[in-house]
């Protein structure tokens, strides 16, 4: 069993080494075929290049070729291209080239797959294809597919769920994914919708089980790295296209003595104009307040510590800008966004919420964000795609999504 993908645009058979056979028409009856390479270094190369014929006298030859042993010099680019035939040899001369046994087990192979091509194709594509072979577990499982629609349905069960999830690792673990994407274009808009709606929200909520997990977790160093490996939950902080451009970043700030240097959790950087985001990372275990004073409530040392510190780090880097930028990838620094990511809101009662909604809201430079409301923002994120979400989800965190200061 085979798989072709028709082509507009081969004009000769190309070099593959993932299995596949290219085949481009010559005649109604000659087709030329990929090269067996048999032994290939960057000064020699042996190889065969074969022709698929359909030879109607006996069906069964079906391939004819040339043996080719090239050699170059260094300073060629490529083998050369003229070539010694049998018409060349002279009476008296002879011509040898011989093959190990690892170049006649490549050129066995080669055409034993020729060979089996033509007899299940059984014909010359009018214009250039490429065949892929599909192993015998694959073609007895597409066949079984093919003949009981009612089997292909078995799979979008629930209990059989286990079993999709280990067909989508072999797929995605394949060497090549030309496959898989020639496989996907051939999908229609619905399936492709609903493909991607699937993969969004199994993301999203990989996301939430992740941050459910850690919220009792006080290890900064921890915390860097799930933010690390999912760069796009910071992105949600801001309004514009936002990524990750250095995570631990120098931003300037050491003396002659070439210490004290500040260094930033997080840089992000706007995809349109270069211009980077400071992000400071505390952990949701951070108090947010202090003591209560008069009426209110004073901050906590670790809370204007963040703030300061972060809006330090944007002084240094606006002042070394220049000298930072000449020893990295380009960015730009005009005014950065600054956002500190510290605590849980759900621990305040509501008078600590007045205090600290007034407070985080005085702050021109610098945007404070709780860890339980980046999770809501997920989670509002997750209900755009899934709005049947289970409802203990929202239950998680004990306010509106509407506060969400961004």
């Amino acid at each position: 069993m085979i798989n072709c993908n028709p082509s507009d645009f081969l004009s000769k058979p190309r070099e593959t080494d993932d299995g596949s056979i290219d085949l481009v028409s010559t005649s109604n009856q000659t087709a030329d075929a990929s090269p067996i390479i048999l032994n290939s270094t960057d000064l020699v190369q042996t190889k065969f290049v074969p022709v698929v014929v359909d030879n109607h006298k006996d069906t069964k030859k079906s391939v004819r070729g040339s043996l080719i042993h090239a050699k170059k010099r260094k300073s060629d680019t490529e083998f050369p291209t003229e070539k010694l035939t049998r018409k060349s040899v002279k009476i008296g001369e002879s011509i040898e080239i011989s093959l190990d046994t690892s170049e006649t087990y490549r050129l066995f192979e080669g055409l034993q797959n020729l060979y089996e091509l033509h007899n299940q194709i059984g014909t010359i594509p009018s214009c250039g294809a490429t065949y892929t072979k599909i192993d015998s577990t694959f073609r007895q499982f597409q066949a079984i597919i093919s003949n009981d629609p009612s089997a292909a349905r078995m799979l979008g069960q629930s209990e059989n769920f286990e079993l999709v999830k280990m067909l989508l690792q072999l797929i995605t673990q394949s060497e090549s994914l030309d496959s898989l994407k020639n496989g996907l274009k051939e999908l229609c808009e619905a399936n492709m919708s609903s493909l991607s709606v699937v993969a969004n929200i199994t993301r999203l909520e990989q996301a939430l089980v992740t941050l459910d997990e850690n919220m009792n977790n006080d290890n900064e160093e921890e915390w860097h790295n799930i933010f690390k490996a999912n760069q796009w939950i910071l992105s949600q902080v801001f309004s514009c296209p936002y990524t990750i451009f250095d995570d631990k970043a120098y931003v300037g700030g050491k003396g002659l003595d070439n210490k004290r240097g500040n260094i930033c959790d997080f840089l992000y950087q706007n995809k349109l104009t270069q211009n980077v985001a400071l992000i400071e990372i505390k952990t949701p275990c951070t108090k947010l307040l202090g003591k209560q004073y008069r009426g209110t409530f004073s901050l906590s040392a670790d809370m204007s510590g963040a703030v300061n510190q972060i809006l330090n780090y944007k002084d240094s880097l606006t002042k070394n800008f220049y000298n930072l930028q000449n020893t990295s990838s380009v960015f730009e620094a005009f005014n950065p966004k600054c956002c500190v990511i510290i605590g849980k809101r759900k621990d305040l009662t509501q008078d600590q919420v007045n205090t600290f909604e007034n407070y985080r809201n005085s702050l021109s430079n610098v945007t404070i964000i709780a860890f339980d409301e980046l999770r809501t923002r997920i989670y509002d994120m997750l209900q755009l795609f899934n709005p049947e979400s289970s409802p203990q989800e929202s239950e998680a965190v004990d306010f509106d999504s509407d506060d969400v200061p961004f």
